[in-house]
């Protein structure tokens, strides 16, 4: 999440069970995050071992069908209201929900028809569940009047976002539909193959070239940052290696300003920033997004990403910022921005990708770093095998899907990592060892490690078929419904049905 911490130090291999504060130190942010994840973990973790991985609560009476539960009326899909558990997290509808107005979708019915329209034959209707983060930017709500009208926020909330997704089910696949009993581990395997393994990341700092003393340090080698910082490697573009790009920030992406109006490629911001370190320069690496760019961007589809902006020109007067393009000319995202009910921000970038070559390639003087860029995007193309820089003594790498010797037999499923969008790891570097906080194993070397977010959950919700040539389509409920464990007498399993009489 793109908060302004210091690090993110909640390790469930760890096991630890609390924090506790001692008198006379320091108080962190990470530490006091780290505990509100340990509950966290450990109440979630209870509630699937009890619940299992996706269950919904039954309503009051016998005849309530319980939360999200799928039915299809006239070729609308909708859901019921109620509450559902998905690997423990609490999913909460309150009015039922139609495919296209589900809260946190942000459809377009015109523009997202050939995508969102339900196909002729069988698909599985499922839920995703994640995590975002909200601040005050989203939430004005959260800043406390008495700091000041424009005073600082505090502190930041994260809000579960739930979304109803489907995928088609063909005769012809080799999976058969899935049952009840099955759905889960069928859309958990399907979902597997459509992203092939999870994209690793390494992280170190530049070693000096050669054999050198431990007394003899190369004044390269290190980091080299004036500041402790928390780095944000993130996929911006998803894909395959050589398609798949990423950008990264110093600040983990926290620098956002609040836009109030957008005319052509100028942008009228709220504020420029609090100072030099947290505001905007000329050729600054920007993006644009509202709720609605940042929800879309869950969607389970790879390739597609909006584009990231040049700043060309600062009005430090008038709080604009002119960018290399208009945002209304993305095709991903044509009313981005046009909405202030969806909070559009600015977000800040701290790579700088070269420009294209024109005649002789001209470098950027403030540019740090050297990975290729892919035209039209904005971003840095993702190369496995190898040490990417990003700044100041720290390097990442890629790393590939290891390959099978030649005589042994291949494994089965995809032999290329799928990079997904929205994918980020985090690298903490602090001044005082030079140095970043990962892991290494054994031999000292940096460990690969999958993303640090963004965690998704999936619950399959029901079957939809289509009966026939007839439009009418029927669906087979796949959840797993439980009661409350206190009921009244007359709807306990061992009573009658029927409810006490009355007194006269």
């Amino acid at each position: 999440m793109q908060g302004d911490f210091s690090r993110v130090t909640f390790d469930p291999d760890r096991h630890f069970s609390g924090v506790l504060s001692q008198q006379g130190r320091v108080q962190l942010d990470s530490e006091i995050n780290e505990q509100s994840a340990i509950l966290q973990h450990y109440l979630r973790t209870l509630v699937t071992d009890v619940l299992g991985p996706a269950a919904c609560a039954a309503g009051p009476r016998d005849t309530d069908p319980g939360g999200f539960r799928v039915a299809v009326d006239e070729g609308v899909l909708t859901v019921a209201r109620g509450r559902m558990y998905v690997d423990g997290i609490l999913c909460e509808c309150e009015d039922g929900a139609e495919y296209w107005s589900q809260p946190d979708g942000y459809l377009d019915q015109e523009r997202d028809d050939a995508e969102g329209q339900l196909p002729k034959g069988a698909v599985l209707v499922y839920l995703r569940v994640w995590e975002r983060l909200v601040t005050a930017h989203e939430a004005p709500e959260l800043r406390e009047p008495a700091l000041g009208l424009h005073g600082p926020d505090t502190t930041a909330r994260t809000r579960v976002v739930w979304q109803i997704d489907w995928l088609p089910l063909s005769p012809e696949r080799p999976i058969p539909i899935p049952a009840p009993e099955t759905a889960p581990a069928w859309l958990k395997e399907e979902l597997r193959v459509r992203f092939g393994p999870r994209a690793r990341l390494a992280a170190r700092t530049r070693l000096a070239e050669g054999d050198t003393d431990l007394c003899d340090v190369a004044p390269d080698s290190g980091y080299r940052g004036p500041e402790n910082q928390l780095y944000r490697v993130e996929v911006h573009r998803g894909g395959e290696a050589g398609r798949a790009t990423f950008k990264w920030s110093r600040e983990n992406a926290s620098v956002v300003l609040p836009i109030r109006a957008i005319a052509g490629p100028t942008l009228e911001l709220d504020t420029l920033g609090r100072d030099d370190k947290l505001g905007l320069e000329t050729g600054d690496t920007v993006e644009v997004v509202d709720d609605a760019s940042v929800c879309r961007a869950a969607r389970d589809v790879a390739g597609k990403a909006p584009r990231l902006y040049r700043i060309t020109e600062v009005d430090h007067v008038g709080r604009r910022v002119v960018l290399d393009a208009e945002p209304a000319a993305d095709p991903h995202q044509p009313e981005l921005g046009s909405h202030p009910e969806r909070h559009p921000l600015l977000r800040r970038w701290d790579h700088r990708p070269p420009e294209p070559a024109t005649g002789a390639a001209a470098s950027d003087a403030g540019a740090r770093s050297v990975s290729t860029a892919v035209p039209g995007d904005g971003a840095l193309l993702i190369e496995e095998g190898r040490w990417l820089p990003i700044e100041d003594g720290i390097e990442v790498l890629f790393e590939p899907v290891p390959q099978p010797a030649p005589a042994a037999p291949a494994a089965p499923g995809p032999s290329k990592r799928s990079y997904r969008a929205g994918d980020y790891w985090l690298i903490p570097a602090r001044v005082v060892t030079g140095d970043v906080l990962w892991p290494a194993d054994a031999n000292g070397d940096p460990q690969r490690r999958e993303p640090h977010g963004v965690d998704y959950h999936y619950a399959p919700l029901a079957n939809v078929e289509q009966e026939g040539t007839d439009t009418t389509r029927t669906a087979e409920d796949l959840r797993k419904v439980f009661r409350p464990l206190a009921r009244p007498p007359w709807q306990a399993p061992d009573r009658p049905s029927t409810p006490p009489r009355t007194a006269p």
